[in-house]
């Protein structure tokens, strides 16, 4: 073996097993050693399904180690319309009622796409950068730590372990790039959208190393969306959306999109999608939002 890929080689054992005995850190010996208020937002997005198993135990950790942060919870609707009335009722009841007031639960009715739920995530967070997480994850404490070191002001659109589950996006890339597109109305091929408009416009997509972030990869029985499905969960209607806008080409006239894997370009000029405010016509109660219930109902 050559000795640079000898060293590399143990560079990186030494630093998964560094990375691995962290992981084993109580809560109780990872004490804040600075505030973070002001250096980000964490969003969380996630639906009925997940509500125990992945939801409530990770909502509760976040809340733990970072008890300063702005924390924003988009709970997507669903089309069992009983179903849903009784698990927003529990929300409610077990974790809005006592969270902060500096958390805020957007409550939905009717299911809505992801994007939809990233944009008031990120509208509700301006003007600090925003860690926006699937439900689906486990955080380890030393997961503070490495928050406290990470420079949130340059990271701009950065993934966390090369995946969207878990990423970091700032004020400055959406008034450059403007909003996600809300023509994705379920869920899957926002994020290759994204990435095209970013190689258009030049900017690059960040991906740092986390090992403090576990993700559980839950694939739904009962989604939100009632659209067929394609590569496991996500909506055809997505996918459709997907390739309304985007063709695949060589590579010197487009894009390259890893997931599909192809490069692409738009079929038509982009127009900028502006980032979408909270009505003041819907219903709010605290720290609650409710987009699909009028004012006063």
């Amino acid at each position: 073996m050559p000795k640079n890929n000898l060293n590399f080689y143990l560079y990186s054992s030494a630093r998964g097993l560094l990375g691995q005995a962290r992981c084993l850190v109580p809560a109780s010996l990872v004490q804040p050693r600075k505030k973070l208020d002001q250096d980000f937002a964490i969003g969380i997005t996630t639906y009925i399904e997940r509500y125990d198993k992945y939801f409530q135990p990770l909502y509760r950790s976040v809340s733990r180690l970072f008890p300063e942060v702005k924390i924003t919870v988009s709970v997507n609707g669903h089309p069992n319309t009983a179903e849903q009335q009784l698990y927003l009722r529990r929300l409610q009841d077990e974790l809005c009622s006592t969270a902060p007031p500096h958390h805020t639960f957007v409550l939905r009715d009717q299911a809505a796409g992801l994007t939809t739920l990233w944009n008031e995530m990120v509208r509700l967070s301006q003007p600090l950068p925003l860690l926006i997480l699937n439900d689906d994850l486990r955080f380890f404490p030393w997961m503070r730590r490495w928050a406290e070191s990470f420079d949130w002001q340059s990271a701009q659109l950065t993934l966390l372990n090369s995946t969207w589950s878990h990423f970091v996006i700032s004020r400055e890339v959406i008034d450059r790039l403007g909003a996600f597109d809300p023509g994705f109305k379920g869920i899957g091929f926002e994020d290759m959208d994204y990435t095209a408009r970013a190689g258009l416009a030049g900017l690059p997509i960040g991906n740092v190393l986390c090992s403090y972030i576990a993700h559980k990869n839950h694939q739904p029985r009962s989604p939100s969306f009632v659209s067929d499905r394609v590569w496991g969960k996500y909506t055809s209607q997505n996918e459709e959306f997907f390739y309304s806008k985007w063709e695949t080409c060589p590579a010197e006239e487009g894009i390259f999109i890893k997931q599909i894997p192809a490069y692409v370009k738009p079929k038509h000029p982009l127009s900028p999608i502006p980032l979408p405010g909270i009505p003041s016509t819907v219903a709010t109660d605290g720290n609650r939002i409710f987009p699909d219930r009028p004012l006063n109902s």
